[in-house]
């Protein structure tokens, strides 16, 4: 099975809102850096018979890690700096599902089907038990299932639409606090092939999960040693530590493992990886 994930901008949203239609063609854009999974439990009532639920987590992994990051072409000289993240949040505007279900009476023309859940609302990714979304999906096999979660500026204000702080530790044990602020616009790209919803009624978790690590990928500790400090703070920003925050930028935008898990009424489930 084929797995895709990829990473671009960022932006906001308004109203609680979903809502299916049906297109003719899905236009794929741009590239995310997260890893996608897929969970499923059976419901309390086992007499329900109806659609199933896909409820969304969107997660930020590997909080805490040693620098320098790399990318696992090559090795890295040990060091005592690292990183830890207190504080990782994103405004999401808009959450878009779209898959593409097999017809059961023919077994090839396939069913392209959309649901869009709009905000905005501030998300907490280090919030493991927040699930946003809840879009109804028939059981049978889709050919393919795409997850997009936009941020939109509009709807931060003269906030980020993305924030991470916490602290970096040198090499001489010194803790010195760091932080991350991007104000554009942020799409996360999921998608999967052949996913099998084999049951009616059953609760299904898609997470969408952020690599806190690989962020990092190709900042030696020296680039942060540095650094130039605002009050205190190693600030990475657009306009403060700008080749940092670019290298950060950059690796958004490249590919990312992910993996695939089911787990039936009984709770066992099978994982696939790439």
């Amino acid at each position: 099975m084929h797995e895709i994930c990829h990473f671009t901008g960022l932006k906001q949203i308004i109203n609680l809102n979903q809502k299916i239609e049906m297109k003719s063609k899905i236009v794929i854009a741009v590239f995310l850096a997260v890893s996608i999974a897929f969970t499923a439990c059976q419901k309390d009532d086992p007499g329900t018979t109806g659609p199933s639920v896909l409820g969304v987590k969107i997660e930020a992994l590997n909080k805490s890690y040693s620098l320098p990051v790399t990318d696992g072409t090559k090795s890295a000289a040990a060091t005592n700096a690292a990183i830890t993240w207190d504080t990782v949040q994103l405004v999401v505007s808009q959450i878009k599902f779209e898959a593409n279900l097999k017809s059961l009476t023919t077994n090839r023309d396939s069913i392209e089907i959309e649901y869009k859940w709009t905000g905005p609302k501030l998300v907490n990714l280090l919030n493991d038990e927040l699930v946003l979304g809840n879009f109804m999906l028939q059981p049978g096999f889709y050919d393919e299932i795409e997850l997009k979660v936009y941020g939109n500026k509009e709807d931060a204000g003269n906030k980020p639409v993305f924030y991470m702080y916490g602290n970096y530790t040198n090499a001489e044990n010194s803790k010195i606090p760091v932080a991350l602020k991007v104000y554009n616009y942020v799409n996360f790209k999921t998608e999967k092939d052949s996913v099998t919803v084999t049951e009616e009624s059953i609760d299904i978790t898609s997470y969408i999960q952020l690599y806190l690590d690989k962020l990092m990928t190709g900042i030696n500790p020296e680039m942060l040693d540095n650094a130039t400090l605002t009050k205190g703070v190693i600030l990475i920003s657009a306009d403060s530590n700008r080749e940092i925050y670019l290298t950060i930028v950059r690796n958004l935008v490249k590919d990312h493992h992910c993996y695939f898990e089911h787990k039936g009424a009984k709770g066992k489930g099978k994982k696939h990886d790439d």
